[in-house]
């Protein structure tokens, strides 16, 4: 392994820690009854910003080194994947802040439902993080690890079958409704993004096999 791969790869996984960091304050977002929603809405769209930063500047050192690495396609395509995570998980705090602050409708299952897909995500992202961090050390753990993240993924699309029915079960305020079917579809959106980015770590500690 090069160098500037390991530079990559440290690269993409600070970008992945701040994945993290959103998705536990989504979490705390989601599960804390005394929060100030747009407080943590405007934490979470920060981080937003600086994986989108932290991407572009990781994407011009790919392109400025990417000869004589093979990997070079696979690492932006998992840059991309990442940063629509983000960009995602912000949509989905902004959104249920509305939710909360104007319309105020609750849905226990529906919540614990979302609640459940969030926590996956998580699992999922420090999987990611944990096979970045092998491919230079075991590559065939790191693909164990990237298995793992297509495996959830799998889960998620379970718990996101089930919030579709039981979200059209009932007769809710419109609003409501658009609202709570775009934040699950983002959250199904994000363990898709992060099940491409597996496919493509897979793919890398192939070579390194």
């Amino acid at each position: 392994m090069s160098v500037p791969e390991l530079n990559i790869e440290e690269q993409i996984q600070n970008i992945l820690n701040n994945i993290l960091d959103q998705l536990r304050l989504l979490y705390q977002q989601f599960n804390e009854n005394e929060v100030n929603h747009m407080q943590i809405y405007s934490k979470i769209d920060g981080l937003k910003s600086v994986v989108e930063d932290s991407k572009y500047k990781a994407g011009e050192y790919i392109i400025k080194v990417k000869e004589g690495i093979e990997t070079a396609s696979l690492y932006l395509d998992i840059l991309n994947y990442i940063e629509k995570v983000a960009q995602n998980l912000s949509a989905v705090s902004y959104r249920y802040s509305v939710l909360q602050s104007r319309i105020k409708i609750e849905d226990k299952i529906l919540h614990s439902l979302l609640v459940s897909m969030i926590e996956k995500l998580i699992a999922a992202t420090s999987s990611a993080l944990e096979s970045f961090r092998l491919l230079s050390l075991n590559a065939k753990k790191s693909a164990e690890k990237a298995r793992n993240i297509i495996k959830i993924e799998e889960e998620v699309d379970d718990l996101y079958r089930n919030f579709e029915l039981k979200l059209f079960e009932k007769e809710n305020e419109l609003a409501f409704m658009m609202l709570t079917k775009d934040i699950g579809d983002r959250l199904e959106d994000c363990a898709d993004l992060l099940r491409d980015a597996a496919n493509n770590m897979l793919y890398i500690s192939y070579l390194r096999e």
